[in-house]
């Protein structure tokens, strides 16, 4: 055989040095930029040229590293963001990133900073057009757009300086944006080094399935670059987790039937070329397809039953009620009903779930990109049938979360595979994998009935929902118990009644994606209002001030707010905005073109954190014997800035320059836990902790050179000092 046909060498320069490397047909630019020249700044979402995270420069144009194979580099110049770092033109540019906070995960960073460097080379004052389109390749999940695009816009302009205290309330530049906008972040799949043991894991191809193993072992002996297999007969603990330990349900491998397309059934550990040459059909595996219930409906009538103990497939159910809702409805003026259906959203962050593995002085050591750390450990624990204090868990940077990376994913398959190999392994999900195996929105299937009298005032809702869980519940049993609790939206409701059930079916799981469930139901809720104030001839914004709800109102749970309660304040901040573009609909509408212009209002709320569930984070914080000040922040910031805010308020209690501090991340060996990332409660919950352990460590500070509460700290030159104030 020509062996030019199987692999092949090609050479080029790349960010000003040559290099020289084999390949293999079809291997990505991108792949071989990563894995054989080091050039882990170049990222990779999703191998299809969609995301452009992977933008890199070839002979000075745009180009999707994924989309090019390395051959087609040969000869030519590939300039990636590391290797711009010295120009003074990308310099200029970061530090107009770092000043806008255009760098949020950071996932998207690089390709948008290459893609950004290649218009200024030719446009050093472009239109905001010209940004747009430049940047039109390139994907930002956590949609921060408009900074982006200002921060482009504005190279070169004077950059205004910051507060040098940095504390709470001051607009300052992110503490983690250097690492960002630099390239140096180090997500999920930049920590292993080259040539680490590949896991791959084999999933069902069917909704629901039944298989069985053929002789695994003699397999993997035959078969070249093979070092392990991995299936439930690996597991020495428990082979199930879940984020709710009373719900969890959901097996590392399946054991003898698979519940959803996508669930993992066993694993294989080999070289980088055994797994790229690998196919699915190569293990002995045979598969029984079987009968699955898809839907709601299908499910809770004649779908077998996914878990015992669970009738129906209804996993649990949430209910609140106030008052008497079903004589209101009868009592109303103008009642509207409605039955609104939802469908599965795929959290579509940047970065598919990655990670690293290896083992330290026998212990195992997982690199994963998370939302919660210590609750990876505890589920690890778990699984592995280890002692806690024989795994360390050592969050990544986060491209992107919005709930779907607080559940486990790559982690258990990593440690198992280091364990069995006693050698470093790595695992990084393809795009299909990722949405195949993690969890969704839930989809929802809702009826609801809302009363008013003719003066506009709610007086009765009933809302029933039906929400699909997937084969198992992960977070399915908080969709299901906040669902009622918020379903009548922050308006003042007396009678109410609000039935939710999470029903397992054999679709993939479904988790926590910004709001577990509340905005299924604000969508139902809205678009009833909408119809509402229609039918009684009022202007729906007025219709929502009318009920909003204010400090002292009690509701549909009995809670009481005695301030804080901003809704009303923040419709009727909107009133000269709605008159003026309802204004101007009208004027596009009286046209009598076939293009119609609607404006639209709708309020919501959500509860910070756990409903009627702890909320406990903790801060740690330490001098020193140089003076150093030191925080351990656990809150994982993925994209949201708990980096910074945390330290902001730390600094503000303890009464020193934010930039001070040397902040100490999440690692489940050194930090304590901050709790999980989710449900907006960071700020506030972890924020409070920062606050309090300041607090505390200015106070015991002051107490050992008994200074006054209006003394100085200051942290430098290997000393702490303090100046009466």
């Amino acid at each position: 055989m020509d062996k030019r046909l199987v692999i092949d060498r090609v050479s080029f320069s790349l960010n000003g040095r040559d290099v020289v490397g084999t390949t293999h047909p079809g291997e990505r630019l991108s792949a071989f930029l990563r894995e054989k020249a080091g050039a882990r700044d170049v990222k990779v979402g999703c191998d299809a040229g969609d995301c452009g995270a992977c933008t890199v420069l070839v002979e000075g144009e745009i180009v999707c590293a994924c989309l090019m194979p390395a051959q087609q580099a040969e000869g030519r110049e590939v300039e990636t963001l590391a290797g711009l770092n010295d120009d003074a033109l990308m310099a200029a540019l970061a530090k107009s990133f770092e000043a806008h906070g255009a760098a949020q995960c950071g996932i998207c960073t690089p390709g948008m900073m290459v893609s950004a460097i290649a218009l200024l080379r030719g446009t050093p004052r472009p239109s905001e057009a010209a940004v747009m389109d430049a940047l039109g390749g390139v994907l930002c999940r956590c949609t921060g757009y408009r900074k982006i695009i200002e921060a482009v816009m504005a190279v070169g302009a004077e950059i205004d300086a910051q507060d040098p205290e940095g504390h709470t309330g001051a607009a300052i530049q992110r503490l983690d944006g250097a690492d960002k906008v630099t390239g140096r972040e180090r997500f999920g799949d930049d920590i292993a080094p080259p040539e680490t043991l590949v896991v791959r894991v084999i999933r069902s191809p069917f909704n629901r399935a039944g298989f069985s193993f053929g002789n695994l072992e003699g397999w993997a002996a035959s078969t070249s670059g093979i070092e392990a297999f991995l299936t439930s007969a690996d597991i020495k603990g428990k082979n199930c987790f879940g984020v709710i330990p009373a719900f969890a349900d959901q097996p590392v491998f399946a054991e003898t039937e698979a519940r959803f397309r996508g669930e993992a059934v066993a694993a294989i550990v080999g070289t980088p070329d055994a797994v790229r040459t690998f196919s699915d059909e190569d293990l002995p595996i045979r598969w029984e397809e079987r009968p699955a219930a898809l839907t709601i409906a299908e499910a809770m009538s004649n779908g077998a039953q996914l878990h015992e103990g669970r009738d129906g497939n209804i996993m649990c159910g949430g209910f609140v009620t106030c008052g008497l809702p079903d004589d209101a409805l009868k009592a109303a003026d103008v009642a509207v009903e409605g039955h609104f259906t939802t469908s599965f959203v795929e959290h579509a962050y940047i970065e598919p779930e990655a990670g690293f593995a290896e083992m330290i002085g026998g212990r195992v050591e997982v690199h994963a990109c998370t939302q919660a750390p210590v609750m990876d450990l505890d589920s690890l624990e778990e699984i592995l049938g280890l002692d806690r204090t024989q795994i360390r868990v050592v969050p990544t940077g986060c491209g992107g979360g919005f709930g779907s990376k607080l559940d486990i994913s790559v982690q258990p398959y990593l440690a198992l595979a280091a364990l069995k190999t006693g050698k470093p392994v790595r695992i990084n999900y393809s795009r299909t994998e990722s949405m195949q195996s993690t969890t969704k929105r839930h989809p929802g299937e809702m009826t609801v009935r809302i009363g008013a009298t003719h003066d506009g005032k709610l007086c009765g809702m009933v809302f029933d929902g039906l929400f699909n869980t997937g084969a198992y519940a992960s977070w399915g049993p908080t969709v299901a118990t906040r669902v009622p609790v918020h379903a009548s939206g922050p308006y003042a409701i007396a009678n109410y009644r609000a039935d939710a059930k999470g029903i397992h079916t054999h679709c993939p799981p479904s988790g926590a994606f910004r709001g577990f469930g509340v905005p299924q139901a604000a969508i139902a809720q809205e678009s009833l209002f909408d119809e509402l104030a229609d039918k009684l001839g009022i202007d729906p914004l007025e219709f929502r001030i009318t009920n909003a709800l204010q400090n002292g109102d009690r509701t549909v749970c009995g809670q009481v707010f005695e301030h804080g309660v901003g809704i009303k304040a923040c419709f009727e901040a909107l009133q000269a905005a709605w008159d003026a573009e309802r204004a101007a609909a009208a004027v596009v509408n009286a046209q009598g073109t076939a293009i119609k212009r609607g404006v639209g209002v709708a309020g919501g709320w959500y509860g910070c954190g756990n409903t009627s569930l702890p909320n406990p984070s903790t801060i740690k914080a330490g001098v020193r014997a140089d003076g150093q000040i030191v925080l351990h922040q656990g809150a994982m910031d993925i994209g949201q800035g708990a980096n910074t805010v945390i330290a902001q308020i730390f600094a503000s209690a303890l009464g020193v320059p934010t930039t001070s501090l040397e902040l100490i991340g999440g690692d489940t060996d050194v930090t304590p836990d901050a709790g999980k990332t989710s449900a907006s409660r960071q700020t506030f919950v972890s924020g409070n902790a920062a606050k309090l352990a300041g607090e505390a460590l200015r106070a015991t500070i002051l107490a050992q050179v008994n200074a006054s509460e209006a003394s100085k700290i200051t942290s430098g030159d290997g000393a702490l000092a303090l100046r009466d104030g």
